[in-house]
């Protein structure tokens, strides 16, 4: 063995040494920050004024309320007093340091040790920051000018909002976080689903439109259109060069895709009246999507269906419940398409998102 190979040698497990140090000492680390996750550890955080902190002037707000993590919620009576006082905040993410945006309230499951402040005004929120890391605000210069509350966030109609308002109207131990502007414009929605739609021509929206207006006979109402393009898939068919692009569906065989077919199921939700939304019972559809609905282009496609070549998991929802808007993976059978009627769902209450909160008695 030469001594230059001995020296190389040398350097190398040198190297391989430093190495593993550095390596093991970053693991170590890391894992040591996995297991602080949720300790609360606020020193070192940088000190900013909680106006600037919230992007708002607090002469201008009512109220604030505040989540100290684990110790639970707080009301300040007097923000204008805190509008220079300044709290320990962690400031930007890793993320907005990389594309220069300012932070922004990231709220997460539960929030059980979250930190969160709101702003409120007029009963609603104007601003907000949030961390699901506790260590990330420091709320001790506000605690000493805090009452404890607990927090209350439901869903409720608008007959039961409006006793709501007048029990808070009533009792100074609470007041609204979160409710909107009174009154509320419909206390009603129906939704319906007309048949289903596979033209690329546009127009169907404006036509659908028109027949509900026409049907709720110069009533009140607002109406909106989720059209959404059911679940499509793209990828090469086995042994093939060519591109499938098209929408899946569920077949005898398993899941497929209709070859340079786009499914759309459009979902549509009337807010109205009780006796207006009544307007829409018998209301047919059909006639007037019929230039959405080409009997070619399906015939074709569903005479030569792509099996999916990964089928995907999960169940699907039926794309024809009137009940059950676009959400998650709608999976059409031939029968969907080949169904003409328009199916109407019962008028039933609209329901409202509230917050308030109490003032605790300790």
């Amino acid at each position: 063995m030469t001594r230059l190979s001995v020296i190389l040698g040398g350097a190398i497990v040198l190297a391989a040494t430093a190495f593993m140090l550095v390596g093991g000492y970053k693991f170590l680390t890391f894992t040591k920050a996995l297991r602080g996750w949720g300790t609360e550890d606020i020193s070192g955080l940088p000190q900013v004024p909680l106006s600037k902190m919230l992007s708002t002037d607090l002469t201008t707000v009512d109220f604030l309320v505040f989540k100290d993590g684990p110790r639970g919620w707080y009301l300040v009576n007097d923000p204008a007093r805190h509008n220079e006082t300044e709290i320990g905040f962690y400031g930007r993410r890793f993320l907005g340091h990389l594309t220069n945006t300012a932070p922004v309230a990231t709220y997460c499951e539960g929030d059980t040790d979250a930190k969160i402040i709101w702003a409120v005004r007029d009963a609603r929120e104007t601003a907000a920051m949030a961390y699901c890391n506790v260590s990330r605000m420091d709320f001790a210069p506000l605690l000493p000018h805090a009452q404890p509350v607990s927090l209350t966030g439901e869903e409720v109609t608008a007959a039961a909002l409006n006793a709501l308002r007048a029990e808070i109207a009533a009792d100074p131990s609470r007041r609204f976080v979160d409710v909107p502007p009174a009154p509320l414009p419909f206390s009603h929605v129906r939704s319906l689903r007309p048949p289903m739609l596979w033209s690329q021509d546009p127009g169907a929206d404006v036509a659908m439109t028109a027949a509900i207006a026409e049907a709720m006979q110069g009533a009140p109402h607002a109406l909106r259109i989720q059209n959404d393009r059911v679940n499509y898939a793209s990828f090469y068919a086995e042994g093939s060069t060519d591109m499938v692009y098209g929408s899946f569906i569920e077949t005898d065989e398993g899941r497929a895709v209709l070859d340079g077919l786009y499914l759309y199921a459009p979902y549509i939700e009337v807010s109205c009246a009780p006796a207006d939304c009544a307007r829409l019972d018998g209301l047919d559809l059909a006639p007037i999507v019929a230039p959405w609905r080409p009997s070619a282009p399906l015939a074709a496609a569903l005479a030569a269906p792509v099996p999916l070549p990964n089928e995907s998991s999960g169940r699907g929802t039926s794309p024809r419940d009137p009940e059950q808007p676009n959400d998650g993976l709608l999976l059409p059978r031939p029968h969907d398409m080949a169904d003409t009627a328009t199916l109407i769902a019962e008028t039933r209450a609209i329901k409202t998102r509230v917050r308030y909160i109490t003032l605790k008695d300790d």
